[in-house]
């Protein structure tokens, strides 16, 4: 149990320090959504591109964890939207604790998978991402649309920014870069590969920045439902279908890993297009974040053997 903690632990080290210079103005307000933007463009995409690009996706292993992100992320979703009538919150709340009950921080999943498997966690992780940043996406426009106050509005906008989404359209270009056998020339492998590295440190220390701890007061039951959702029930079901089906411990660790984050800061981006109920959006995103340092580790080590 203690070397699972001493490997995640890294990772919420960064978060919060983030969070403390964040909180020291340093190196100053306008860095931090700088710093983010140009990850969230250019480097995490150049990882993703990277990964996919030199990965093995002939082998089974790919349709197979595919299968189970997939088969868990709709039940789980299927779920959330059946016990909508037992939640006592406003459409616009249950969008956001909808939300934060499905989607998850890319940063931090990347971080965990390289910290437990190096450049293979990479490559699955990789692989994971490449099936569910487009169906968690999907999903999500259309329950926030469905149930945000602006219900008229935003679908256009949002399937548009679906098919642009950096992360998909990375992952799309390196599939298709493996497949084909193109290969990159004259150094440029070598740029992407540069490029993809400053997404780890930069990528959870924006993060922590981005936490916002007075938006929780009142909160805390539909909070704690999200996080359920979240944290508990979706990476139990990944990681039991994924012994279930006889997937290697690594594949199936990967798998547990992104299933077990806490919410991404793209969910408060969704609620606020499409209008959604953003105080709620930022303190689930927040209150996981934190819980994530003590709740990952545990859950990663009921599925190592």
């Amino acid at each position: 149990m203690n070397s699972v903690f001493l490997a995640v632990s890294p990772i919420f080290v960064l978060i919060m320090m983030g969070w403390l210079f964040q909180r020291l103005a340093f190196p100053g307000e306008n860095f931090w959504p700088m710093a983010e933007r140009i990850t969230y463009y250019i480097f995490f995409p150049a990882l993703l591109f990277f990964s996919l690009y030199s990965a093995d996706l002939g082998q089974a292993r790919f349709w197979s964890m595919a299968a189970v992100a997939a088969g868990t992320i709709s039940f789980v979703s299927l779920v959330m939207v059946l016990l909508r009538p037992l939640l006592k919150v406003s459409d616009p709340e249950y969008s956001s604790v909808f939300q934060g009950g499905l989607r998850f921080n890319t940063y931090v999943g990347i971080s965990a998978a390289y910290v437990f498997f190096g450049e293979q966690g990479l490559t699955l992780a990789a692989m994971v991402i490449a099936v569910i940043i487009p169906l968690v996406n999907v999903i999500s426009v259309a329950v926030v649309t469905r149930f945000g106050d602006n219900q008229c509005k935003g679908w256009d906008h949002a399937l548009l920014s679906l098919v642009k989404n950096p992360l998909i359209l990375a992952c799309l270009f390196g599939i298709l870069a493996n497949l084909s056998g193109l290969r990159l020339v004259l150094g440029s492998d070598e740029v992407v590969r540069i490029l993809s590295q400053a997404s780890l440190s930069l990528g959870l220390l924006a993060v922590g920045a981005g936490l916002k701890f007075s938006r929780i007061a009142s909160k805390t039951i539909p909070i704690a439902w999200s996080g359920m959702f979240k944290m508990i029930i979706q990476p139990l079901m990944m990681g039991f279908l994924g012994v279930l089906i006889g997937l290697d411990q690594p594949e199936m660790l990967v798998l547990v890993i992104f299933a077990s984050l806490p919410c991404g800061p793209a969910a408060y981006v969704m609620a606020r297009q499409l209008k959604g109920d953003m105080d709620m959006m930022a303190g689930i995103i927040t209150v996981q974040t934190v819980i994530a340092a003590l709740s990952m580790p545990l859950v990663i080590r009921v599925f190592m053997v």
